[in-house]
């Protein structure tokens, strides 16, 4: 009798343990989050990936609010690919190619989730304006970590 009560027990302990987890997972607080931009790096793009890595943390920090600071587990975003399209002005029927970023977030005892960001180069101002690279790049890296807000 006593086995089958140290068996109830370690299962109910167990099962606590789980739904604790899974609730925190559930609930979305995250201790902090950590931006992997490795990939990006690895095709040629250092300097980019160098530059987005605190822009995103930045983005992800106002967009998860307070979300994040919590017991939960750590929140990683890996970005697999951003690119800028070809972009002097036309329309979508020129042949204007879109602003695109990809990325996954792993998201602790829920797996990861992908993310695609595609936008229209046009949003971010003229296209002969001296910042305008800056502004789409910015843009994107706004949206994904609004979508990712949303996802977890």
């Amino acid at each position: 009798m006593r086995k089958v009560f140290a068996i109830l027990a370690a299962v109910f302990a167990l099962t606590f343990a789980a739904g604790n987890d899974a609730a925190k997972a559930r609930d979305g607080v995250y201790r902090a989050v950590a931006v992997d931009t490795s990939r990006i790096a690895v095709r040629g793009h250092r300097h980019l990936a160098h530059a987005l890595k605190p822009m995103l943390a930045a983005e992800l920090s106002k967009a998860l609010g307070a979300r994040l600071g919590g017991r939960g587990g750590m929140l990683t975003v890996r970005i697999t690919k951003i690119d800028l399209g070809t972009y002097g002005g036309q329309d979508e029927w020129s042949g204007q190619i879109n602003d695109e970023i990809q990325g996954v977030v792993v998201v602790p005892g829920r797996g990861t989730i992908p993310i695609r960001v595609v936008l229209s180069p046009n949003g971010a101002g003229a296209w002969y304006a001296e910042n305008v690279d800056e502004r789409r790049v910015y843009r994107l890296i706004e949206a994904f970590a609004q979508w990712a807000a949303r996802e977890v």
